[in-house]
């Protein structure tokens, strides 16, 4: 690539620094069984010449731990799964590599991803959240990718609906599903123990009412005095993110596609108990790291968080720890979900090397979905890794089966990273500043509208 081009992203990406919140191979002939990236599977088609092609992603820096790796198994993070995989693809011998741009922090990727689309700049591959994808293609900014890909070896048919749903728009697939992300309760199971609250198998019971889960929380705290339940409150949007879960359990939604409703008996119902945890059960001040390092201790029996930690959770935790499906405690099954993507932008100026070796790049991550789920913790998007033992073996995975299966995507519209934001600025107030319920419903949908209506 041009030498502009690099030194332009990576200045931009430069003014971000790490961020405390990482957000954030199957081949189909092996029936979706984790292969080694540094296996066959990694070379692609020949090129006559050397081709040298950007990828603009977030998922943290971590160059020191990974330079020169090209096993993938030994990744712990979501950083090194994707970086040892670049590094592998890079090895190979297809006549490719792979630039990183950026890299460090999520919170300013769009902004600098928009900066280099406005500039001319763009990336030859970029991740992208399936909820942000309908703002670029609105904007004419996206290439399809499903005909050009599916000449690559990419199996759509293999994806499971959600994901492939989310790449789609218009009948054009646009994007790679690389997984589902959702939300999950990671439990301490020896602070439910003391409290008496594991089943016959020795499971945690799952609350199947608001107020059995406010009455698991007195329990909790009266026998071992330790916080029940934390989470971030206000920094990244994640009680919006159990927000929204609440209201699909009890067969709400906040949006039809076009407009926002948030000003429903399902979303009062639903902020009422995330208030009443806040103030009897949890600790609003509260922001990501300090919820995560409070749990880690020992000192929080729930957190909610994703299942981006589930791997380094399990490593980590100094307790008893099981990842578990969000409980139904409105009836229904309600979980919040989202993907990564690989997608394509589109370029002004079309190079037929570049684009080939592109689309080759992205074919390369299609194959190593199930590196990436398996070493990450995230939700497989296709079905063969999803049956494959691999999969089924890693730790955690079998308890959190109904996220796999049913969890719900965020509305994919343009304008809904902008209706989000507003959402979890006016849910926050309420239990940060005190802001009178009722009426954070009714601003968070003008909001919300004013946002979805551009």
């Amino acid at each position: 690539m041009e030498k502009k081009t690099k030194g332009s992203f990576v200045r931009l990406f430069a003014l971000a620094g790490t961020s405390a919140l990482l957000l954030a191979g199957c081949a189909g002939g092996n029936g979706g069984q984790a292969v080694d990236a540094t296996s066959d599977s990694t070379e692609a088609a020949s090129t006559s010449e050397e081709v040298t092609i950007s990828l603009a992603r977030f998922f943290g820096d971590c160059d020191d731990t990974t330079e020169g790796v090209t096993d993938v198994k030994l990744a712990t993070s979501e950083c090194e799964v994707i970086q040892i995989l670049t590094n592998a693809f890079n090895a190979a011998d297809n006549g490719i590599t792979v630039e990183k741009l950026g890299g460090q922090a999520w919170g300013d990727y769009y902004t600098q991803l928009s900066t280099t689309f406005a500039g001319g700049d763009r990336p030859d591959v970029a991740v992208m959240h399936q909820h942000r994808l309908p703002d670029y293609v609105s904007r004419g900014l996206m290439t399809p990718v499903g005909d050009l890909l599916s000449e690559k070896g990419v199996d759509w048919a293999d994806y499971t609906a959600p994901a492939l749903g989310g790449a789609t728009i218009d009948g054009e697939v646009y994007g790679v599903p690389f997984d589902i992300h959702g939300s999950l309760w990671h439990v301490n199971v020896d602070v439910f123990e003391a409290a008496g609250l594991l089943d016959e198998s020795g499971a945690p019971v799952q609350a199947g009412s608001a107020d059995e889960l406010i009455a698991q929380c007195q329990a909790v705290q009266s026998a071992t005095g330790k916080q029940f339940f934390a989470h971030d409150w206000f920094e990244f949007g994640v009680g919006a993110r159990l927000f929204l879960g609440l209201v699909w359990q009890q067969g709400g939604d906040l949006s039809d596609g076009v407009t926002a409703t948030v000003d429903t008996p399902e979303a009062a119902a639903a902020l009422g108990l995330l208030n009443d945890i806040a103030t009897e059960c949890s600790n609003p001040e509260q922001g990501y790291t300090d919820s995560q390092a409070a749990f880690l201790a020992g000192d929080v029996a729930i957190l909610h968080n994703g299942t981006w930690v589930v791997d380094q959770y399990n490593r980590e935790a100094p307790f008893t720890y099981m990842a578990t499906d969000v409980p139904p405690v409105f009836g229904g099954f309600g979980s919040w979900g989202d993907s990564h993507m690989w997608v394509m932008p589109l370029q002004d100026d079309v190079d037929p090397a570049r684009q080939d070796a592109a689309l080759e790049f992205m074919a390369y991550l299609y194959e190593n979905v199930g590196n990436w789920a398996i070493g990450t913790g995230h939700i497989a998007p296709r079905a063969s890794v999803i049956a494959s033992d691999e999969y089924a073996n890693a730790p955690q995975r079998s308890n959190y089966a109904e996220t796999a299966n049913k969890a719900r995507m965020v509305p994919a519209v343009p304008g809904w990273a902008g209706a989000w934001d507003a959402l979890a600025e006016e849910l926050n107030a309420t239990w940060v500043s005190g802001k009178d319920q009722a009426q954070a419903l009714v601003d968070a949908e003008a909001r919300m509208n004013e946002a979805l209506a551009g």
